[in-house]
């Protein structure tokens, strides 16, 4: 009879969990708009289904956009390279006369007056994108906590969502107020150490981009140190702490104990899956609200460093570096952006990947 009763309990505690199980509105509704058509599957269901139906969609979009940005930004990428043309054939015909020697800053200007047009809307994409996944994360984020909480990790959810909102907040405000206006004061100065002589601002150019790789890349390794770390260590916190309420339970409470133990692991395995719901949506709607502006990014970069490779037979040297610098300009952008994205996939996976026993 008891163990009846048990296994009744259990099913009622797993039917009100599973009927709870759709990723919750203010969720669906704080996902970048970027990534609304990735998220719709998740309005009817969740699991399996909804992330094939969502990744499929990225990658079909993927394969029908990428052509037409590429013929987009192509035609950029082109007039910048016929400019360091045509500024080296004059400089070959003028050799070293006066109109020669201007050549260099005007070319070098020509060429940032060209590329204005894409650095001022891909930069201002790439920072739209960073925008819209950190308010997405404080929307996300403690749902996956509360679910994580709920499933026994209580430790693991607390160190995890405080770390993440502490170094999401530290990379908004780091790209906000340095990382952006480091971006663009390197373009300006690449753009004057190649327009004048000696290349004397060059090493100035050099240490402003390398502020900003350095910036990114260790913010995350310590990032992602700090969460295997704090894994280690929570997760035998969370499931000795577990262990100890369901012992507690079992032996304390009289008649019901027992089956009050048992039903538990239903309530676990419910928040469990409802984790692992929130977290398959996250990474959706992260990766959809990412593809758009990762496509134009990369290609832009990978265009204007195909340029400078081109132009470096018959081009300038300070024009070629100039191309080169400023698709190097590009690279940061779109890494300010993967580095937001990375940090929200890294946390939304650590905290589907919490196993309490």
């Amino acid at each position: 009879m008891r163990g009846i009763l048990c296994s009744l309990f259990a099913l009622c505690l797993l039917f009100c969990a599973a009927s709870a199980l759709g990723v919750p509105q203010d969720v669906i509704q704080a996902a970048p708009e970027g990534a609304s058509e990735y998220t719709a599957e998740f309005e009817d269901q969740s699991g399996p289904q909804a992330l094939d139906g969502g990744i499929r969609r990225i990658w079909e979009d993927l394969r029908r956009q990428c052509g037409a940005i590429f013929r987009q930004r192509l035609r950029g990428a082109a007039s910048v390279l016929t400019a360091v043309i045509l500024c080296s054939g004059a400089k070959g015909l003028l050799g070293d006369r006066e109109g020669g020697l201007l050549l260099p800053m005007a070319g070098a200007l020509a060429v940032t007056a060209l590329a204005a047009g894409s650095l001022d809307y891909l930069i201002g994409l790439g920072w739209d994108t960073i925008r819209d996944l950190d308010r997405f994360s404080k929307a996300l984020l403690p749902a996956l906590a509360a679910a994580t909480a709920a499933s026994g990790a209580v430790t693991t959810a607390t160190f995890q969502q405080v770390a993440t909102v502490f170094l999401s907040e530290l990379l908004v405000g780091w790209m906000s107020g340095v990382l952006m206006p480091v971006t663009y004061l390197y373009i300006g100065v690449l753009t004057a150490s190649c327009a004048l002589a000696e290349d004397r601002l060059a090493l100035l150019a050099a240490g402003l981009k390398k502020i900003v790789t350095s910036l990114l890349t260790g913010s995350l390794l310590l990032f992602t140190v700090y969460l295997s770390v704090s894994r280690v260590i929570t997760g035998s916190v969370d499931a000795a702490a577990v262990r100890t309420a369901k012992a507690a339970v079992s032996n304390v409470v009289p008649v019901v104990g027992g089956i009050l133990a048992e039903a538990a692991e239903a309530v676990l395995a419910g928040a469990g899956t409802l984790r692992a719901s929130l977290g398959v949506f996250g990474m959706v709607a992260i990766l959809g609200a990412c593809v758009y502006p990762f496509l134009q990014l990369g290609i832009q970069y990978l265009l204007y460093k195909a340029a400078a490779l081109l132009a470096s037979c018959v081009g300038m040297p300070e024009l070629c570096r100039l191309l080169d610098g400023l698709g190097g300009a590009f690279g940061l952008v779109l890494g300010m952006t993967g580095s937001c994205a990375l940090l929200l996939l890294v946390s939304v996976l650590s905290f589907v990947s919490a196993v309490t026993p």
